[in-house]
């Protein structure tokens, strides 16, 4: 090693901890969060993640768990990032600890390849400066809290390191070096990643593109002959070359991507984005424009953060008088103008192309199931820090005499940033200050309001969860969701008449809703409607063709009508979709029990313990299998085992109690008598057969 690098080497892991610490610092003591909003769905209660399923499987299906070709799925297609959620469930389980502390890894090696990454275009010492001052803005910019703090934003992160690697890897290794053997290699290197990047999320496939973008920038002249037409074209053969091998490359990923997902476009509903569902073209030219103002904007000023932007967050812009039209005057006025003037400076260009191609996925050419999405804005922000910087050093290099003031003023925003950062981050930790944080933001937002009522449901704040959907149903009263979950409120307080003509209503207006059609059912079973409630379930099952939860409720429905026969079938398909179905579990086992099959509860709950190891209700009836058997002993262990699981359920007490009384121990039969009516004093079996022992 020679001694010039021995004398870098310091100033590199300096440089390399202090961009970390920066990102710790964020980041750090906010760890310790929950599964939050999207968590739950793409992770938590994702069978590709949570449940053995074939590798084959994962690559047919979306990122929240449903196949591709469905007509609900949202095409959503990250199946390289599911593997690394499956990854980490199978090595330590569901923690949302070290998957966020995963994801803090993550942009701390995203921040760190944005050095390289520029230094392998542009080399000066200055430009050195205008790199560790871009990685460090990224570092501690709020508007990546979604992606570092929510789990499912995991899909940015990786496509971030990918992006940048890949483009590092272009930059030195390809576009700088004449065609040969050797380069070969780096162009498979550059497709592989490219073809990764895809499989991680979707904007990956603009890793092309940016490297278009630098060729021209950088190899060519073409950009400063559009200002000036004089100036003869420089546009070497060899970057035509590689331009037409990239773009092959892009157009295979184009047509790869779309035959993944049969070449259909996902259906969004108008409360995903009523931008892209509005009919009027100027309506959604304008509308669309504005978006561009707004997303701009969160990045210049992250203070409007809120993890949802539909349903009323913005109204939509539909004529020329509207007050935010001058806005969008005003930003496209600025950003054409920057782009006119950055045609003669390769560094500003390069900025440029940073924030416009990586989010062209999301400009809605496309159709999109959401109006703003801050996470996806990760990318596109490394252009707008390099922007920053460069216009910081022209600024110094302007009014060098006010080199204090500007570092001052620097710091200052430095400060106030990672304070946002902290506060934004601590926001994610749990989905009650998310939600509440964006009533802030988007109080006419419908989907805030439900969210904020789900989560009072889940806490058994009822009405607190009444008062919150009627608010969303009133800012949106086509707002199936909130009215189908309104239904199942008042299927809680038995109100059945009410509830069903909410989820009448939720199908009324959606009905290819198997959820609705499910609780439908199980209300018209409840209000003793056996043939309406079971064509409900069988819409359900239309729908949805792999739904264990609906399967079970068929098989409820077949005990009220005394056929127990059909009630087992559906509780074992149930159970042959998701192993882990207590309820159909112990039902099952009930019913074998009711019908006097011992050892069929034995011979099963054994099965049902392999794959649900902890379920009290299964070690129950075990238990109590086994005392008619006459092993007492193995049926004291269960009934201790499940009383220690489910501690405030007196009839797991008293059935020990039983067990002891047939067991010829009276001095343990009345303690555990004892003790269940000290669990609950209403339990007049209990009483009695205490009674009896003490009058022996």
């Amino acid at each position: 090693m020679s001694s010039r690098t021995n004398q870098k080497l310091p100033g590199i892991v300096i440089k390399y901890a202090f961009l970390t610490l920066a990102c710790v610092l964020c980041y750090g003591s906010h760890l310790n969060g929950d599964f939050v909003f999207d968590d739950t769905v793409a992770i938590v209660k994702n069978w590709d993640v949570t449940r053995p399923m074939s590798i084959k499987e994962i690559f047919q299906h979306d990122f929240w768990g449903f196949n591709l070709t469905d007509s609900s799925s949202h095409k959503s297609y990250r199946p390289l990032t599911i593997l690394t959620f499956r990854l980490e469930h199978s090595l330590c389980g569901l923690n949302a600890f070290r998957m966020k502390l995963v994801n803090l890894i993550l942009h701390i090696f995203a921040t760190w390849l944005i050095v390289p990454f520029w230094e392998s275009i542009f080399c000066s010492p200055e430009d050195q400066i205008v790199a560790i001052g871009a990685a460090l803005l990224f570092a501690i910019h709020p508007i990546h809290t979604e992606a570092v703090a929510g789990i499912v934003g995991r899909a940015e992160l990786l496509v971030a390191g990918v992006f940048l690697t890949s483009l590092i890897l272009y930059n030195t290794q390809i576009a700088r070096k004449t065609f040969s053997l050797k380069s070969l290699l780096f162009y498979l290197g550059f497709f592989i990643l490219g073809t990764l990047s895809l499989l991680l999320k979707e904007n990956g496939i603009t890793i092309s593109l940016m490297a278009i973008a630098c060729e021209i920038i950088l190899n060519t002249n073409l950009t400063q002959k559009m200002r000036n037409w004089r100036i003869p074209l420089n546009f070497p053969a060899k970057v035509f070359k590689r331009i037409v091998v990239l773009l092959t490359f892009f157009t295979l990923l184009c047509v790869f991507r779309l035959w993944i997902i049969d070449f259909k476009s996902p259906s969004f509903r108008v409360m995903d984005n009523p931008v892209a569902a509005s009919e009027s073209f100027l309506t959604k030219s304008l509308s669309q424009m504005y978006l561009y103002v707004l997303n701009y904007w969160i990045i210049l000023c992250p203070d409007w953060l809120s993890f949802d932007w539909a349903l009323g967050s913005i109204s939509l812009v539909d004529t020329f008088l509207d007050a935010r039209f001058l806005s969008i005057v005003i930003f496209w006025a600025f950003f054409l103008g920057l782009i006119w003037t950055s045609l003669n400076s390769p560094k500003q260009l390069t900025a440029l192309s940073l924030i416009v191609i990586p989010f062209l996925p999301a400009c809605g050419i496309i159709k999109l199931g959401f109006v703003i999405a801050e996470r996806v804005l990760y990318i596109p922000s490394i252009g707008h820090c390099f922007l920053i910087c460069l216009g910081i050093q022209k600024l110094l290099d302007i009014a060098p005499k006010a080199k204090k003031l500007i570092a001052i003023a620097v710091i200052l925003f430095g400060v106030i940033f990672v304070a946002r950062t902290r506060i934004r981050a601590n926001e994610w930790t749990t989905e009650e200050l998310l939600f509440s944080s964006a009533l802030r933001v988007c109080p006419n937002n419908a989907k805030v309001h439900y969210n904020i009522a789900r989560l009072a449901t889940d806490r058994g704040e009822k009405e607190r969860a009444f008062r919150f959907y009627h608010q969303a149903i009133d800012l949106f009263p086509e707002y199936e969701s909130a009215i189908m979950n309104l239904g199942n409120l008042y299927r809680e307080i038995g109100d059945f008449h009410e509830a069903e003509k909410l989820l009448l209503r939720s199908v009324e207006l959606l009905e290819e809703f198997p959820a609705a059609w499910m609780n439908l059912g199980i209300v018209q079973a409840a209000l003793k409607k056996y043939n309406n409630s079971l064509e409900s379930y069988q819409r359900a099952l239309k729908y949805r063709k792999f739904y264990p939860t609906c399967l079970y409720n068929m098989g409820n429905l077949f005990i009220e009508m005394k056929n127990t026969s059909m009630a087992h079938r559906y509780w074992s398909e149930a159970i042959a979709l998701n192993l882990r179905h207590e309820k159909a579990w112990a039902n099952i086992l009930a019913l074998l029990d009711n019908e006097g099959k011992t050892e069929e509860v034995v011979r099963m709950s054994a099965i049902a313990l392999q794959h649900i190891p902890n379920d009290p209700a299964i070690l129950f009836t075990r238990a109590n299998a086994f005392g008619k058997m006459g092993d007492f002993q193995e049926s004291e262990r269960l009934f201790l085992r499940a009383i220690e699981l489910r501690p405030d359920y007196a009839m797991y007490y008293a059935n020990l109690g039983v067990l002891y009384h047939r067991w010829q121990k009276p001095v343990k039969a009345a303690e555990w008598y004892r003790k269940a009516l000290k669990v609950d004093p209403n339990l007049r079996s209990v009483r009695e057969n205490l009674s009896k022992l003490q009058k022996k």
